[in-house]
Formats: structure tokens, sequence, C-alpha cells
């Protein structure tokens, strides 16, 4: 795999290229979403501002619009520049439990083996397992100091039970999978092709709508070929060169 920052368009935040934005325009005003769910807000500031633009352009309404941060640090800053936007909820979590997480991140063979990809792009060479793992312990801010293990353990203890939260999806996607949601996955970068089949197997083929971001970097290039190799996803638009499709999906 090639370094990510060699990239001509890395960026933590979604890419915000004019193809994206009136896509999302069309996306909102000639379909009926009943509800939003976003893994990896950062800041709020990139993809979860340009929903929220295009909801209001729109004049629709979207009853459920949840926005999933793992780093603290991102998450605070996500809730202020968030808070002109009533509707969305931001969620300090993991769409999915730790214990999963860590798991696909140490097996992954692709993390394992990422010289076998030499056209798909990576965050580091350097150990790709252990920044995957920091990063899902929300240490991508370097503003944390504990371990991934003392994370876990934390996490279970009654004083952290209220604050962050893991396996967000397994609450959460069960009561909207029938009115039609919109899926943007852009979180972990070790995660991307875990949270895209849990997607798939939760919604247990009801339709859906689906944003992926980085479809050249570890995170979805596998999201990308299963895409387009399902008759069931129909790519609405996306972007090659700057990395970003549309999709919806419906059971043929």
């Amino acid at each position: 795999m090639k370094k990510y920052s060699d990239y001509k368009y890395a960026s933590i935040s979604m890419s915000a290229d004019e193809l994206f934005l009136a896509a999302l325009d069309t996306l909102f005003l000639t379909n009926e979403i009943g509800a939003i769910v976003e893994s990896g807000t950062y800041v709020g500031s990139g993809s979860s501002t340009m929903l929220a633009k295009s909801i209001i352009k729109s004049g629709k309404t979207i009853p459920a619009f949840i926005t999933i941060e793992v780093d603290k640090s991102f998450y605070k800053k996500a809730v202020r520049n968030l808070a002109k936007y009533k509707f969305i909820t931001p969620i300090w979590g993991l769409s999915i439990s730790t214990a999963e997480a860590k798991a696909f991140i140490e097996n992954d063979e692709a993390i394992l083996h990422h010289e076998k990809y030499p056209d798909i792009f990576i965050d580091t060479l350097d150990e790709p397992a252990s920044f995957y793992l920091n990063e899902v312990n929300g240490q991508l801010s370097r503003v944390g100091e504990r371990s991934f293990f003392r994370k876990i353990k934390n996490l279970i203890s009654p004083s952290n039970k209220t604050s962050f939260e893991e396996n967000v999806f397994e609450r959460i996607i069960p009561p909207i999978k029938n009115v039609v949601p919109l899926f943007l996955l852009d979180s972990a970068g070790g995660l991307g092709y875990l949270e895209f089949q849990k997607v798939k197997t939760m919604m247990d083929g009801n339709t859906h709508f689906l944003i992926l971001d980085d479809i050249h970097h570890l995170k979805h290039f596998r999201s990308y070929r299963d895409v387009s190799e399902d008759s069931n996803y129909q790519i609405i638009a996306k972007n090659l060169e700057n990395g970003w499709l549309i999709a919806k999906y419906e059971k043929q």
C-alpha cells in the first residue's frame, strides 16, 4: 500500500468537491430519507455540516440524525460546531464493540499484508495495526494516555457508562431499519470495511442509502468492490479521484 499522506487529497475530513455537494442536494431533494447515521464525526465541520446544509436546502425533515465520534477531543469540538443544527445528535462512542474492533484490526488480512495491495492507500506503513488500535482507542487527537486494554477496562466501569458508548450500531439501527436510512461511513481507518459489513448485515435486505469516503484507502476499498459487484446496489454518484461514492441498496 501507499502512504495516505502522499495522496493529493489527503484529509481527515470528507471531500467537499462540487460534485459531492451537488449529489447530496439531489439525494435529499429526490428521496425520502427517514434517518441518518454517520460514523466518524471528526469535529463536525466536514460531512456532518455538508449533510445538514443539504437537508435544510431541501426543506425536508429528518426525524433522526446521529453522528458518532470515538475521539473525545474531536467529539467535544463537534458538539460545539454542530450546536446550531438542533436535529443532529452527536455521540461519543464506537459504532461496534471495542472487542470486535480489536479482533478485526489484529486479524485483518489487508492490514497484516498491506504490501499485497500496491495501489491502495494506508495511513501508515509502520506498524499499521498499532496505529489503528490507537485510533479506535480515541487517540488520534493525541490527547489520551491510556493503553487500549486499560480503556476497555474503564469503559465497563459505572463512571463511564453514561458518557462513552460502544456498539452504537446495535442500539440505533434496529429501530430505523424500515424508514430508509442513510449511512455515511467515514470513521476509524482500520474499521471501515467491518462497519460496512455490519450495516449490510443489520439492515437485513431493507432499502437504505450509503455514502462511503476513502474508497481508494484501506478503509473502504473492499466496501467499494462489494458495492460494485452486488446488483442490489445502485451507485448514484462517485468520484474516484476524490475517493467517495453514494449508493442505494434495494433488494432485487
